[in-house]
């Protein structure tokens, strides 16, 4: 569960910002987690099931078995980087430290949102979240800019 302080760690953000982003991840985090773990477990058991039948698809929608295999990867990829981000343990990269990032979250509540099928429920959470942090990371992006060219 991600509290205002792991947000407001890195010092980037006011409190009620960080406050409204802790709440709506909060609110968020369980839903994306279970659309993850769902496509996940959709793609293994396709993969089990007709993945023989793919390798010669090379040119269909549904792509090879490898490919297959590659977005379950980039999937359990994307849920951990989530777990992370709501334990306040991501790292953007190996030389920063383990926090919570509003562009990072960004970044993977997108990718989150181009998972989801149809047939996803609760994503008005996800949705708001995604605004939230949109509008942040837009404000954080200008930031960088007026510091570079001031």
């Amino acid at each position: 569960m991600t509290t205002v302080a792991t947000v407001r760690d890195t010092g980037q953000l006011d409190d009620i910002t960080a406050a409204d982003i802790a709440n709506l991840w909060n609110a968020a985090y369980p839903t994306m987690r279970t659309i993850l773990t769902a496509s996940i477990n959709e793609l293994r058991d396709r993969i089990r099931r007709e993945g023989w039948a793919q390798d010669n698809l090379l040119n269909s929608d549904g792509g090879s078995d490898r490919d297959l295999g590659a977005k379950v990867a980039r999937l359990e990829n994307l849920r951990c980087s989530l777990g992370q981000l709501d334990r306040g343990t991501y790292r953007g990269c190996t030389r920063s430290p383990g926090g919570f990032s509003a562009i990072h979250a960004y970044w993977a509540v997108r990718d989150v949102l181009i998972a989801t099928s149809i047939n996803d429920r609760d994503l008005a959470a996800v949705y708001e979240l995604a605004a939230i942090l949109s509008r942040t990371s837009d404000a954080r992006q200008r930031e960088l800019a007026a510091r570079r060219s001031g």
